[in-house]
């Protein structure tokens, strides 16, 4: 079946994100697109069209993945006790030395990984270390186009490495490993920005529906003029602009040291805040960070699985929505969410949520979950006519069994999508008005042939990063030490984060 042809999927419970309500409904997809929607039995329509029986289904919008990095999709499992910074101090050998070819079969995993959870697009924060490549960059693309998901990927950028950005770190090094930690320099600015042009100036050559933007990766990992030089690629090129912030407690204090204020205030004073800005986890937002960013009319990438692995807190979401701040779901990477599951994700924003002191009111309902893995998303991918259930949107779906013992008894299913389901209940996902999961079976790649390429990517890579490897397990109990006392310093924000205290 190909984007041009007729499809009726009849009598389905069709949830529609932006009400929250779940009725049955024909969808006739046609060219890709939702073209009608109607009661069941409703639409008059030539009997040459394919009709596909969905009354045991529930159809909801394909998920959305706001923030994810398809470099480290071989490296999941790696990491079990790992906070944010021991697994930055990995970050050199986890995405070092890599070929094209080692490129496409992470990012290939990953997307088959998500195509069978549910998910239809995602944002790739790409990472390549030194420096980002045009062919490392167009492999990755190649990748989500062969598995046939949408994508927006952007180069992940800095010119200063963990041990140059924050202060003190490497001074409180034993000399032996002050005096190796050289190795994982980075390429200069000059070079990184010449790369991430070569990339922009390629973006004609990328697969349909593959687009480019930007995303230095923390404020504080850049200089004020490569962050200047990101914003300038942003606005020659249109490009939308991604960067963590306030992921941890650490980065927190770095930021107040750095620039005497947050790092969202001083990205505001160089002019990065936008519409087309997107702050992610964002854990560690005060309420004047919060109100900048909906001035400018930002977005922020909440990232749940990541935050509670990593423990570096828990995004409180409430306030963002209360601002009127688009917030948009995520898993980040393997390395540190594992499964990409948006499904999990979205159980876990739902919990993560309740943590805090006060009414219940700061909740976030099924509605709202669903409403941030499927339109805040597609907000955040400027995939304006994605996450939506009404005509003329992009016939991106999935399809969940309602006779899977997730939904039995189907008491309240669009509740049941929060609290019960997972990868097991999906059935069928289409992308663009195709299958590319179909009766539970991913139909665009060989899983069983992938397997065997990425076992034997892997063991190249073990054997190539092993002596990087060592070096970054000799640091990470000194990084890991040092950010821990120098995270003990008070924060405006510590209300929030840490239940019962005033």
């Amino acid at each position: 079946m190909t984007a041009d042809d007729g499809l009726l999927l009849t009598g389905g419970l069709v949830v529609d994100p932006s009400s929250g309500n779940a009725d049955r409904k024909d969808l006739l997809i046609e060219g890709g697109k939702i073209s009608r929607i109607g009661a069941p039995g409703t639409l008059d329509l030539p009997g040459v069209v394919k009709r596909h029986d969905a009354r045991d289904r529930l159809i909801l919008p394909g998920l959305v993945n706001a923030h994810t990095h398809g470099h480290a999709n071989l490296m999941k499992g790696v990491a079990e006790a790992w906070t944010l910074e021991a697994s930055l101090t990995n970050g050199p050998w986890l995405a070092g030395t890599r070929d094209p070819e080692t490129i496409y079969l992470s990012t290939l995993l990953g997307a088959v990984d998500m195509l069978s959870k549910g998910c239809t697009a995602c944002f790739d924060l790409v990472y390549e270390f030194p420096r980002p490549t045009k062919e490392g960059f167009k492999a990755a693309a190649q990748a989500y186009a062969d598995a046939g998901m949408r994508a927006v990927l952007a180069p992940m950028v800095a010119d200063q490495t963990l041990f140059q950005s924050i202060p003190g770190l490497a001074a409180a090094l034993p000399q032996h490993l002050r005096d190796t930690v050289g190795q994982f320099d980075l390429a200069s600015g000059e070079q990184t920005i010449a790369a991430v042009e070569a990339i922009a100036a390629a973006r004609s050559d990328m697969p349909e529906n593959i687009s480019i933007a930007i995303a230095p990766t923390i404020p504080h990992h850049c200089s004020e003029r490569f962050l200047r030089d990101c914003i300038d690629i942003a606005d020659r090129h249109g490009f939308a602009i991604h960067t963590h912030i306030a992921e941890s407690r650490l980065q927190a204090v770095v930021a107040s040291k750095t620039y005497g204020r947050s790092a969202v205030r001083y990205l505001a004073d160089l002019g990065m805040l936008r519409p087309r800005f997107t702050a992610a986890h964002g854990v560690w937002l005060d309420d004047e960070d919060l109100d900048l960013l909906a001035q400018h009319h930002c977005s922020i990438a909440h990232i749940p699985a990541s935050n509670f692995r990593l423990g570096s807190g828990v995004a409180y979401v409430r306030p963002m929505l209360a601002r009127g701040i688009n917030v948009g779901l995520a898993t980040d990477g393997a390395n540190s969410s594992d499964s990409l599951s948006m499904l999990q994700a979205m159980r876990l924003a739902s919990f993560g949520a309740r943590i805090f002191t006060g009414p219940r009111d700061g909740w976030l309902h099924a509605s709202e979950i669903i409403r941030l893995a499927t339109l805040g998303g597609a907000k955040i991918l400027g995939l304006e006519s994605c996450g939506q259930m009404k005509q003329g949107a992009c016939a991106d779906l999935v399809l969940f069994d309602l006779g899977h013992v997730d939904f039995i008894p189907d008491a309240d299913p669009v509740n049941q999508l929060v609290t019960c389901a997972d990868s097991a209940s999906v059935t069928d996902v289409m992308v663009g008005g195709v299958f590319k999961v179909r009766d539970r079976k991913v139909v665009s790649v060989d899983l069983i042939e992938l397997r065997g390429r990425v076992r034997d990517s892997v063991a190249r890579l073990s054997a190539a990063t092993g002596q990087a490897r060592a070096l970054a397990g000799q640091l990470e109990p000194h990084v890991v030490a040092f950010a821990q006392s120098m995270s003990d310093e008070p924060l405006a924000i510590e209300r929030y984060i840490r239940p019962g205290r005033k």
